[in-house]
């Protein structure tokens, strides 16, 4: 498992997902503490660490709101489309290290902040027109020429980006 899941990964895989890759590797006693892990009751830091692979997991993943109530085949269906494992039964995915990067510049850490506070019920404000939300009619890059750098943060020419 360690040559697959990288330190980057093993940060923000929650815990149901990192033992179901330890059952794959470890034989019965890992599927035990797996099936053992899925039955008990969800910790603080449990739920803590699954909102926090939400955040991070493509888009294109279909992830369950929370880990209460969550199966095997649900978890294999996660470290599917994340390809960490392949097949049916599944089996570890023996291919060049999956690194996970996440970068975030000042502006998205302060919007991140932004959102998780407003979560709290206090911290909504009582007039929502104050809040800036993105126009449904913006089209993202407009006004990006073909050769400038894409807003989407990637390094790469808009036209080679999001621009294709």
């Amino acid at each position: 498992m360690s040559g697959i899941v990288d330190s980057g990964w093993a940060a923000w895989l929650p815990f149901e997902l990192l033992a179901g890759l330890e059952a794959l590797a470890t034989g019965a006693a890992g599927r035990r503490r797996f099936r053992d892990l899925l039955a008990s009751q969800s910790t603080t830091e449990r739920e803590e660490r699954w909102e926090r692979f939400r955040l991070v997991v493509p888009s294109r993943i279909d992830v369950p709101a929370d880990a209460d109530g969550l199966d095997e085949g649900t978890v294999y269906a996660v470290l599917t489309e994340l390809g960490l494992v392949a097949g049916t039964p599944p089996r570890l995915v023996h291919a060049e290290s999956v690194e996970l990067v996440l970068t975030l510049d000042h502006d998205e850490v302060l919007e991140l902040e932004r959102l998780r506070s407003s979560r709290d019920v206090g911290a909504v404000p009582d007039d929502l027109s104050s809040l800036e939300l993105p126009s449904i009619d913006a089209t993202f890059g407009a006004g990006t020429g073909r050769n400038d750098a894409c807003p989407c943060g990637s390094g790469k020419k808009f036209k080679r980006c999001h621009g294709a």
